[in-house]
């Protein structure tokens, strides 16, 4: 018997099994991290999408008013305030914690939370600076790194520094300060200021020092056609936070008109006739006009 055959093939069928056992190995490895890869992302998406965590970030979103982190703890410390903004602010900083160690896949993820994670943080930022500087000094850290990623999956034509306000009809180029308005009067540019209010709280309440076309929300559908199309034309209201206005811009935009909603609406444009009236000395008389 050749032994140096048998031991031959003996060192081949074992490199042989060593090999399909490596492989086997890696395969069931993969499979554990895969299995792995889901639990941890289903998980993600199971508090994500829950009532409790649905309502504390729509709550974030549309209910908190307070803009300091000394204004924020005086009106909700111990109350429903506080613990949304922890559970928000915890649940998107593990997220963000996540993505830097390439435990999950941001685009996975981000493609469908960035957008809120984005709305999230601008109305959290100056509470989050503000409790930094007293409370806690690395609080929700990985939330605020993960915002470029967020950006980038939500609006990746315009990069990580893309400005853009989620889940708004209004951009920050659809809209006009009224300091803007005033300015574009004084410049004489072509401009057709509409306002959109019913007809009594207009003529009651007219607004001051511009020339307005009066052009209710409720009949702009039916009735745009009347404002001239080859002006700028910036629009207001006084609704809470300018909703006729961007419902009017937006509608306009996309009927060709170059339309820009005036930013704090009626009470904006009121406040900066007031104010130059008092540097001017004079009272200013707006009239209103109905096409």
């Amino acid at each position: 018997m050749n032994w140096d055959a048998v031991t031959a093939v003996s060192t081949a069928i074992s490199m042989l099994a060593f090999v399909a056992t490596a492989i086997y190995v890696r395969g069931q490895l993969k499979h554990m991290e895969q299995d792995r890869y889901l639990a941890v992302t289903n998980q993600l998406f199971s508090i994500w999408e829950g009532p409790d965590f649905m309502d504390a970030q729509l709550w974030l979103l549309h209910r908190l008013e307070e803009r300091t982190w000394g204004e924020f703890v005086s009106a909700h410390r111990a109350d429903y305030g506080e613990a949304a903004f922890h559970r928000v602010g915890s649940f998107y900083d593990r997220l963000g914690t996540l993505i830097r160690l390439r435990l999950i896949d941001e685009e996975e993820m981000l493609s469908t939370m960035g957008p809120y994670a984005i709305a999230v943080w601008q109305k959290m930022e100056p509470l989050v600076r503000g409790a930094r500087e007293i409370e806690h000094s690395l609080l929700f850290d990985d939330f605020e790194r993960l915002i470029p990623a967020c950006r980038h999956c939500y609006v990746p034509s315009l990069g990580a520094g893309g400005n853009v306000i989620p889940f708004s009809l209004l951009q920050p180029e659809d809209q006009i300060t009224a300091a803007g308005v005033r300015a574009l009067r004084a410049q004489q540019a072509p401009l057709v200021v509409v306002d959109l209010r019913p007809a009594p709280v207009a003529e009651s309440h007219p607004c001051s020092d511009l020339d307005v076309l009066l052009l209710p929300a409720t009949e702009l559908e039916r009735r745009f056609r009347e404002i001239p199309a080859d002006r700028e034309v910036v629009l207001f209201c006084d609704c809470p936070e300018d909703a006729s206005s961007a419902q009017a811009t937006y509608y306009l935009r996309r009927h060709g008109y170059s339309a820009r909603a005036v930013r704090g609406g009626f009470a904006a444009l009121s406040a900066a006739a007031a104010e130059a009236a008092r540097s001017e000395g004079g009272t200013g008389n707006g009239e209103v006009r109905t096409p």
